[in-house]
């Protein structure tokens, strides 16, 4: 959306600076020199469709630079482009700006700065994701998250007398002038008016909202309720109706709804053809206050038909809070949340499936019966009820405050009534949409087309009733065993102290304040490891040596000059006076200190510490029982053991720059113990406190997950909690999965897919290497490596190693060494190379992964496939198919869409083309695991013996039910997943499942 008027008056900054400021309708790429050389350009543009107001101020001398941004940024037409021009002084070394509002509701600001320099770069934007933000900064040449000068507002940004040297700019009281004065000069830019067609104001939509509230029916009485659903069960059964809840006391993003939360009110909307009275085709029942659960349990005649066809947008939380009255609901047709996900699976990045996002899109919504202008759309709570906050002086302030739901349903009635009910009439509309643009699209199953079939018939058959087991799942949950996880919080939180103070101790050798840091800050991490060092952007700027941190005074000590403790005190913490090697740095152009920096710098140690993932492991190779704690002493024991035995010539160079070799040597340590304590933060913060919180289980104890299809490839995702996250089986240094328990009588059944996915790549590219090698058994890296190098083929041939080996009765080793043993390094690359060619990795990738040159690992690929034409084939017409039509295809049928191939970087193209590689074979087995999840909830066998899936990890899926039956529900479940098709499996290659039954989740894998 562009800019649709803009005036200005100009007069001179002065006859010393005589420059003048222009607007110009012309794309930045043309903006005028005009008496200057180092032209200074603001760029204001709006996305279609979103509420975002890009400003960006770019010092640059050449305009190509300002092409680039707005060619990624995709600036649309009537763009209103301002640029200021300078002689470019020295004097101009900070500039400001004042971003006005806008009568459009706008919900943040980010504003990054550079120091010394004359780019600001300011965005103004709802969702702020930080792709977008890289990119701007980065063709501004600006680090994304830098602090603004001292003085500087968010919110005005500059406020006056904040600056010297430079300039200062204020609103008027009317908000539409600016007036800016630079220091030393006279002069005024007089007016600048900016107006959008973009979104209407608050009193607009608030009038257009309530414009529907003559067609809505208030029930809020049992007499009227028996009325309604006597028409919505007899005379209306045949429509479609869509339903949509309020609930209070909740909150969404922490507490599941399952036994969470009070429904105040509830929309549903039958279409125009329904009339309840007076013309009102959409009722809204009003359950908040006394009789609001009796008018509920009126509407479950309605809510429990099965044969009522009723259709939701985010099922799986309407359904829940519901059911938590005791009404079982049922007759789901769709969830328009999913359908625009089948249509297009792209937007979760670009737009999102909120209901406003998705009726607010005329692309979405142009299958609608109605003309688009004249749909109202999805409207969020915060645009009509929100309200900012009054700071202490009376002025208003920059967050935006909603009240309680059950306030607004009081207070602001006749707009809440709009507001909640045109949630349903929404979803209808949408729905209607999307059921036309995806009964247009063609449905092809594993690339060939299904007669007189579209994509609304694959949702139909697949995704319709996926949407429904996966409700179920939700409702079942997981026990989890809380006493147990209480003592491992104990055990990790101790391990974790040890770890801090094994760097600590270290740290103090060279700075003695170390002692007291907080070992979890970058800043202070930073300053103790690279203090001293150069900023990689602007060598100008320097760590100190030395620096001042302000810390809590837990110790209370009594600083000098003091009589008491203070709450705080001040520390010196000082660089450890030796030049790290550094290999990454931050956005702003500092020396990095993540995760996976620190390993680097640990490097071999990391790997021993058991730090090489983000999960971490233990110290050693066993998990200490729960009464056992590792002590310090403990810790100095092992580690002055490693330390004496160690050669340095197993570490990274530049730890070599310590006086001795030990020094080096105990500094890998040091930070190792660093590493491991952040991978114990990890395990604490993201699975151990978590599930223990209230806040995600009902009241049987069981934690209720919320399940979703939104991922690009179509795999499922899990938050709160993220069940799907689980720390890797051999780096589950505290069993985490032990805490997943059956209840009492009951046992766990895990069944996994064996290498799912490189059996779909060998079925999808028709490989006959891979093929062959799986039909063969045994270990498929084994055979891979084999195949990679003729030494390996050689040694197998003459019988010098076995490819495998299954021990006979009395038998306790091979006759002569397994390959997996004797050739390790090679078969380790052969497995990488696997799953990352089907991931679309690149030799350049993989040359960072094996700290290998690119030739190197470019020979080493192509010694994969050289034995894999075919899938080398597969993979090029794969990117050809994302570049000519702009989406790939999975097994059965799903599309994933590529909008932003089009004029795309190299990056973002090579991007796009790996990803055009993995989600046919990602979502492929995605495909396979929702169809096998179908195929075990539809066995009725499994039903009588009362076995009920619980969780779907990726290949893995968990159900629950009696043990005396667990064996054969174990052996139906590994028959529905190997035939997950229908009791067919129609691919070029059988279906590997591994299972097991047992009392954990743990155990059973």
């Amino acid at each position: 959306m562009g800019f649709t008027s803009t005036t200005t008056q100009i007069s001179p900054f002065g006859p010393i600076c005589p420059s003048y400021f222009k607007l110009s309708r012309s794309c930045p790429c043309f903006a005028s020199r005009e008496g200057s050389s180092r032209p200074f350009s603001v760029a204001l543009h709006r996305f279609w469709g979103k509420i975002p107001l890009r400003v960006i101020y770019d010092m640059q001398k050449k305009d190509e630079k300002r092409m680039v941004v707005s060619r990624n940024y995709n600036v649309p037409s009537g763009l209103e482009f301002a640029t200021i021009q300078r002689d470019g002084r020295a004097l101009w070394k900070q500039e400001s700006i004042e971003l006005f509002k806008q009568k459009c509701e706008y919900d943040d600001s980010t504003f990054s700065f550079k120091y010394g320099k004359m780019d600001i770069n300011a965005i103004r934007t709802q969702d702020k994701p930080k792709s977008e933000k890289q990119l701007i900064s980065r063709h501004v040449g600006l680090p994304v998250d830098s602090k603004r000068p001292n003085g500087l507002s968010s919110n005005d940004i500059l406020k006056e007398g904040a600056w010297n040297n430079g300039s200062i700019m204020r609103r008027t009281e009317n908000e539409k002038h600016f007036q800016s004065s630079e220091l030393g000069h006279k002069g005024t830019v007089s007016t600048v008016q900016v107006q959008t067609n973009g979104r209407p104001h608050k009193p607009d939509i608030r009038e257009r909202l309530t414009s529907i509230y003559e067609s809505v029916l208030v029930v809020d009485n049992v007499a009227m309720a028996k009325e309604v659903v006597s028409k919505l069960t007899n005379q209306y059964r045949h429509l479609i109706h869509a339903c949509d809840t309020e609930v209070a006391k909740i909150n969404v993003k922490e507490e599941t709804p399952i036994d969470h939360g009070e429904i105040t009110c509830f929309s549903i909307y039958s279409g125009p053809e329904a009339d309840f009275g007076s013309g009102k085709s959409c009722i809204w029942v009003d359950v908040l206050d006394g009789g609001g659960g009796d008018l509920l349990n009126e509407f479950a005649l309605f809510f429990e038909d099965p044969d009522i066809k009723k259709v939701w947008h985010n099922y799986s939380f309407d359904n829940h809070v519901i059911e938590n009255y005791g009404i079982s609901v049922s007759g789901f047709h769709a969830d328009t949340m999913h359908l625009a996900r089948l249509w297009d699976s792209s937007r979760r990045l670009n737009g999102g499936y909120s209901l406003e996002a998705l009726t607010g899109d005329q692309k979405v919504m142009c299958g609608a019966g109605s003309c688009y202008k004249e749909l109202i759309g999805k409207v969020s709570m915060k645009t009509i009820f929100g309200k900012k906050k009054v700071k202490k002086d009376g002025s208003e302030g920059k967050i935006t405050t909603i009240a309680p739901v059950e306030e607004l349903q009081r207070e602001e009635r006749e707009p809440w009534i709009c507001y909640s009910a045109l949630d349903a009439v929404s979803t209808l509309q949408l729905y209607k949409s999307l059921e036309s643009q995806l009964s247009k699209m063609p449905w092809n199953l594993d690339g060939k087309r299904v007669s007189q079939k579209s994509m609304f018939d694959f949702y139909q058959e697949y995704w319709q009733p996926f949407g429904e087991i996966l409700v179920r799942m939700e409702t079942e949950g997981m026990l989890v065993d809380r006493a147990y996880l209480a003592e491992v919080e104990k055990v990790a939180k101790a391990e974790q102290e040890v770890a801090a103070n094994r760097f600590r101790n270290w740290a103090c050798k060279y700075c003695p304040d170390a002692k007291y840091m907080n070992v979890g800050s970058d800043t202070q991490l930073r300053q103790l490891l690279f203090g001293g060092v150069h900023n990689s952007k602007d060598p100008l700027i320097t760590l100190p040596e030395v620096k001042t941190i302000k810390i809590p005074n837990v110790d209370k000590v009594i600083e000098e000059g003091k009589k008491t403790p203070t709450k705080y005190r001040n520390i010196k913490l000082s660089s450890i006076g030796v030049d790290l090697p550094v290999e990454t740095y931050t956005a702003t152009g500092w020396p990095s200190v993540s995760g996976d920096a620190l390993k680097t710098l640990a490097r071999k140690i990391s790997s021993e510490y058991g730090v090489n993932d983000a999960a971490g492991s233990r110290l050693d190779d066993t998990v200490l029982d729960n009464s056992e704690t590792m002590t310090d002493e403990d810790s100095e024991s092992k580690e002055s053991s490693i330390v004496e035995n160690e050669d340095e010539s197993d570490y990274v160079p530049g730890l070599r720059r310590f006086q001795t070799p030990e020094e080096g040597i105990e500094a890998c340590h040091a930070i190792a113990s660093l590493c491991e304590m952040c991978s114990i933060d990890s395990l604490i913060s993201n699975f151990i406190l978590p599930l223990q919180s209230n806040n995600i289980s009902g009241q049987s104890g069981r934690v209720h997950c919320s399940l979703n299809i939104n991922t690009e490839t179509g795999r499922l995702s899990a938050r709160r909690p993220n069940l799907q996250n689980q720390p890797a089986l051999e780096k589950d240094r505290y069993k985490i999965r032990q805490a997943f328990i059956a209840a009492p009588g009951n046992s766990l059944i895990v069944a996994d897919y064996g290498q799912l996915e490189l059996r779909i790549l060998a079925h999808l590219a028709d490989c006959k290497s891979m093929l062959d090698a799986f039909k063969a058994g045994g270990d498929f890296h084994s055979r891979t490596a084999m195949n990679m190098y003729p030494h390996i083929r050689e040694a197998v041939e003459k019988k010098r190693v076995l490819l495998e080996w299954y021990p006979q009765p009395g038998e306790d080793k091979p006759p002569v060494p397994l390959l997996k043993d004797a050739f390790a390094s090679e078969r380790r690359k052969a497995k990488m190379l696997n799953f990352s060619i089907a991931y679309g990795k690149t030799p350049v990738g993989l040359s960072r992964d094996w700290k290998v040159s690119v030739a190197e690992a470019k020979e080493t690929v192509n010694l994969w496939y050289k034995e894999r034409k075919e899938v080398l084939k597969w993979q090029q017409a794969r990117k050809k198919e994302a570049r000519e039509d702009g989406r790939v295809h999975t097994l059965l049928g799903r599309a994933r869409t590529f909008p932003l191939l089009t004029n795309a970087s190299s990056s973002l193209r090579g991007h796009v083309e790996r990803a055009a590689i993995n989600t046919p074979v990602q979502g492929s087995a995605a495909d396979v695991a929702m169809c096998a999840m179908l195929e075990i909830s539809k066995n009725t066998c499994l039903k009588e013996l009362g076995w009920r899936l619980l969780l779907q990890v990726h290949d893995e899926v968990i159900l629950e039910g009696p043990t005396e039956s667990a064996e054969v529900a174990k052996a139906i479940v590994v028959e529905c997943m190997s035939k997950p098709f229908g009791g067919k499996n129609f691919l070029k290659v059988d279906l590997a499942v591994d299972s097991k039954c047992a009392q954990n989740w743990y155990s059973a894998k």
